[in-house]
């Protein structure tokens, strides 16, 4: 598996904690996952047709991790910004390096604090 980043986060510690924070997800690194978010963390998985919610660090792990363990190769992010307590990251997840089925995400990130320590909030659109 490969996972590539964008070079403009190296200025903002908040930022490469995003970047870093998308190639654990992306690796379904439980151990660093479980690192970066909170204990009462709450995660919301937006589908086309609804929303599903995790509550609990243990329980969004579980579901980050699940969600890692989607047949992927390759992955790019393609942006990781923060303001605030409030970060964002977006870019795609693909199957094969070859392939033409490019699965794009966004997720939105909320701090528990503005030291970016770990996320209390976590809200994942993908298509």
């Amino acid at each position: 598996m490969t996972f590539t980043g964008t070079d403009s986060c190296g200025n903002s510690p908040k930022n490469v904690f995003v970047a870093t924070f998308e190639e654990n997800l992306f690796n379904g690194d439980r151990e660093a996952l479980n690192e970066a978010v909170a204990d009462d963390c709450v995660l919301q998985i937006v589908h086309s047709s609804d929303v599903e919610t995790h509550t609990g660090g243990v329980d969004v792990v579980e579901a980050l991790v699940k969600l890692s363990g989607q047949s992927h190769e390759v992955g790019h992010l393609e942006a990781a910004i923060t303001h605030g307590k409030a970060a964002a990251a977006w870019g795609y997840w693909q199957a094969e390096a070859d392939g033409d089925d490019l699965r794009h995400f966004s997720h939105t990130m909320w701090f528990t604090t503005h030291k970016a320590q770990e996320f209390g909030q976590i809200r994942i659109f993908q298509v």
